[in-house]
């Protein structure tokens, strides 16, 4: 699967969420080994994504550093109508544009104007309904999603694309700039204008360059103006231009209205129709790269004024005449669907390796960002998803990871409430073998309303320790109790305690024994000192008599 080039994804910023694939109408993100992308083949540039993300990981691609390379250099500028209803002064932007260097700006809705003819004469001289195609978005769906309807999308450009041989004609290989309200304009002119801005980016762009809107003046577009076609932007707004109130004619606007329809087209169309599409509700008007904070209706309003403000203030206005200008509106579209079918064998071994293995476990609830668990299984088949974006399946996963470490835990754990035992594990069941009910409940009670000291348990005739953890599960769903088997710790301190006795004794009976010998010493030794000083003081006499007889 290869990455779009117009959105671009923020692989850092993205948490996961799937808020952009649930809101994608055509399922065209991945979501694979850690990194989430747009997919180029079944993407249709409506924008969603962007403007759905709450931590702005997805975008388009940024034009404004090659629309810097134009500037000061002669260029010309096609600017759509709906630029109009965008801007607070939309007359101001286009002196800053002539300041950078446009020599020619000149309406889009000029181009409309062809369009619109061509419309009319494909029409009346068609046998079936037809599908307008001046929406990028719209073409792109068809061809990429439901290319069996091709033959019926009017085989002509967009206005953009009318604008752009137009301009040709006039300044031949000058640069061009385009300028607005659809990410999908910068696929579909690429070949048709050396740089495509949104709204956004101009605006982006004069702030950057600390333009003060205010302190222009303001500028009209150039001539030729078209004759009906400014309103191209609005609901209804080529119907509108055609003036043929005659036609049989339907208005769809949003990519989910549309798809539906394009579902059940052959069912919904029984006689010839003239079906306007738009991808945006309201129109271009409310494209994904206008200004989401103002309502349709404003937007409408302004439109209108400016409109009105141009009419009056142009002095002998020149119009489009189509008759001067010769060049070919002709397109051809494609098939561009990579859809594989895959066998119900396949998807249904997919859902058995997410725990889904009968339909009441096809919870269906889009929390994955697919609308069923069946389209969730295709997408993993297809490498686009992964088993683990399904919460269910994960909470269950999890679910059953937890019961194993609780069930092969070696602490003993049960769960009681109003006097029922909910829960034994293993370890607990095996501790409390011959236990009735009735007893462990008894215990468990006694426990958890002393839970901060050691328990004595007598299990089989023979005394245990445990050391209790107890608490209360939410929503008053039960209460537990965790034993931790310390007998064998207590056994051990006792022992040693019992040894620290009998070693302090056998050290006291070695000291008095050594004390009673020094004291026998010390006797004997007193003795024989006392002995030996009576015989030298007799010697020390019989010496003091010898002497004296001398």
């Amino acid at each position: 699967m290869k990455e779009s080039l117009y959105i671009i994804s923020n692989r850092a910023n993205c948490k996961y969420c799937y808020k952009c694939l649930r809101n994608c109408p055509v399922k065209a993100i991945s979501f694979q080994n850690d990194v989430s992308f747009v997919i180029e083949d079944e993407c249709i540039l409506c924008g969603t994504c962007v403007n759905v993300c709450p931590q702005n990981a997805k975008n388009y691609r940024d034009d404004i550093t090659k629309f810097e390379s134009l500037i000061n250099k002669p260029f010309i500028v096609s600017i759509a109508p709906s630029f109009y209803g965008n801007e607070d002064a939309p007359l101001k932007i286009l002196s800053i544009l002539k300041s950078l260097g446009a020599v020619y700006i000149s309406e889009t809705a000029v181009g409309a104007e062809f369009v619109t003819e061509e419309y009319i004469r494909i029409y009346e001289n068609s046998n079936h309904s037809l599908i307008t195609t001046s929406c990028p978005v719209i073409v792109n769906l068809i061809e990429k999603h439901y290319p069996h309807l091709i033959p019926y999308m009017m085989p002509i450009v967009s206005p953009a694309i009318a604008h752009s041989q137009f301009l040709n004609q006039l300044f031949g290989d000058l640069p061009k700039l385009f300028v607005g309200p659809c990410i999908a304009k910068k696929e579909e002119l690429e070949n048709y204008y050396d740089v495509v801005l949104t709204f956004e980016e101009l605006e982006k762009f004069i702030k950057k360059r600390e333009i003060i809107v205010d302190d222009c003046k303001e500028r009209l577009p150039d001539f030729p103006y078209p004759k009906r076609t400014r309103f191209y932007p609005t609901s209804g707004g080529i119907l509108f231009s055609a003036q043929q109130n005659t036609y049989n004619h339907l208005i769809l606007e949003g990519v989910n209205n549309i798809i539906d329809f394009l579902e059940h087209f052959n069912e919904n169309i029984n006689e010839k129709v003239i079906i306007e599409m738009s991808a945006c509700h309201g129109g271009c008007l409310n494209g994904p790269a206008t200004d989401r904070n103002v309502n349709i209706l404003e937007k409408r309003f302004k439109l209108n004024s400016v409109i009105k403000q141009i009419n009056n203030t142009s002095i002998q206005p020149k119009y489009i005449d189509l008759k001067e200008y010769n060049f070919s509106l002709k397109k051809q579209f494609i098939n561009k669907s990579k859809k594989v079918e895959i066998s119900k064998e396949k998807i249904e071994n997919i859902l058995k390796s997410m725990e889904k293995d009968s339909p009441e476990k096809e919870l269906n609830c889009s929390g994955c960002g697919y609308d069923t668990c069946v389209e969730k299984a295709k997408a993993v088949y297809l490498g686009k998803a992964e088993k683990d974006m399904c919460f269910a399946y994960l909470i269950e996963k999890v679910s059953s990871v937890s019961n194993k470490v609780v069930d092969e835990s070696p602490n003993g754990i049960l769960i009681f409430k109003d006097n029922d035992l909910l829960y034994i594990n293993e370890s607990a069941k095996k501790l409390f073998v011959n236990y009735e009910k009735e007893r462990l409940i008894e215990i468990c009670e006694r426990i958890f309303n002393d839970p901060n000291r050691i328990h004595e348990i007598y299990i089989n005739g023979k005394k245990f320790y445990f050391y209790p953890k107890a608490f209360s599960l939410p929503e008053d769903s039960g209460n537990v109790i965790l034993l931790v088997d310390i007998t064998e710790l207590i056994i051990q301190k006792e022992r040693m305690n019992e040894l620290k006795s009998k070693t302090i004794e056998k050290i006291e009976e070695v000291l008095n024994n050594q004390m009673k010998l020094a004291q026998d010493i010390a006797s004997i030794l007193g003795e024989s000192i006392a002995e030996t000083k009576a015989h030298f003081l007799e010697f020390k006499k019989y010496m003091g008599e010898e002497n004296a007889d001398v």
